[in-house]
């Protein structure tokens, strides 16, 4: 079990330009998924045909965020607007202990956390707004998520 936290000045950035831009990009796995396509239909794993943006219904897509593990482990918007980084194309806030300007030893966490593969995840859009208000309730700067091998859930309401 590892508590992934993301500084909430950031992610109150995110949750803003999600709320003026509500038009979101699908994640690689729901290309894949036939509640999110045009047509309708699943696409199994290791077909002929790869799904393309364009194939997704874009309006059937919950608002959401994107979770990603690559070189760093981190959360962005999945806006169809880009949200600009200073330093990347994108504006993005590193987990606690998993940005690789700034922490060291950011690889070894990343992978005991989120395990081996580089991923993008989609995240409710509730969930940074939840963050938000509790965070502020509760005096905290962050958002927390608890991430187990089976899922992976906001944490609220309590101090860590």
């Amino acid at each position: 079990m590892f508590y992934a936290k993301f500084p909430i000045e950031g992610v109150k950035k995110i949750y803003q330009h999600s709320i003026e831009n509500p038009v979101f990009d699908p994640t690689f796995s729901q290309m894949f998924e036939g509640r999110y396509r045009k047509d309708g239909k699943d696409i199994p794993v290791g077909a002929s045909h790869w799904p393309k943006v364009e194939e997704v219904d874009k309006s059937k897509l919950p608002a959401q965020v994107a979770l990603v593990k690559d070189g760093g482990a981190y959360i962005m918007a999945a806006t169809e607007k880009t949200l600009p980084g200073e330093k990347t194309a994108n504006f993005v806030v590193y987990c606690e202990g998993c940005n690789p300007d700034v922490d060291e030893d950011y690889w070894t966490t990343q992978q005991r956390a989120f395990g081996g593969d580089d991923f993008a995840e989609g995240l409710p859009l509730e969930w940074l707004e939840i963050a938000i208000e509790n965070a502020e309730k509760l005096g905290i700067d962050v958002m927390i998520i608890k991430v187990t091998k089976e899922r992976m859930e906001l944490v609220t309401g309590r101090k860590m």
